[in-house]
C-alpha cells in the first residue's frame, strides 16, 4: 500500500510545481526595476544599462515581451549576471 502512496504522490507534486513556475518568472519580471524598451523600438535584440539582454517575442493578440537572453555573445553582449530579470513586459 505504501508504492501506491508514492506512485501518487509524483503526480501531485508535479502539477503543484508546474502552478508556481509561471507565476513566479512573471512575479520576478514585475521586480526588475528596468523598464522594456518603448512601444516604437523596432530592434530585436535590447541591452538594458545594468548589461542585461532581451529578445522580443510576440504573439498575434498578445503585447511585446522581452525574454531574456542567457548567453547573448551573438550580439557581443557577456553572459547574463543573475540580477537579471527573466522577463520584462509593459508596465499596465
Amino acid at each position: 500500500m505504501k508504492p501506491m502512496k508514492a506512485l501518487l504522490a509524483i503526480p501531485a507534486l508535479a502539477l503543484a510545481l508546474s502552478s508556481v513556475a509561471p507565476e513566479d518568472a512573471n512575479a520576478r519580471a514585475k521586480r526588475s526595476k528596468t523598464p522594456p524598451p518603448p512601444a516604437s523600438y523596432v530592434g530585436q535584440w535590447f541591452t538594458t544599462p545594468d548589461g542585461c539582454s532581451y529578445s522580443r517575442a510576440k504573439a498575434p493578440g498578445y503585447a511585446t515581451m522581452w525574454v531574456l537572453i542567457l548567453n547573448p555573445h551573438h550580439i557581443g553582449q557577456p553572459p547574463a549576471g543573475r540580477h537579471c530579470a527573466t522577463l520584462l513586459t509593459p508596465q499596465a
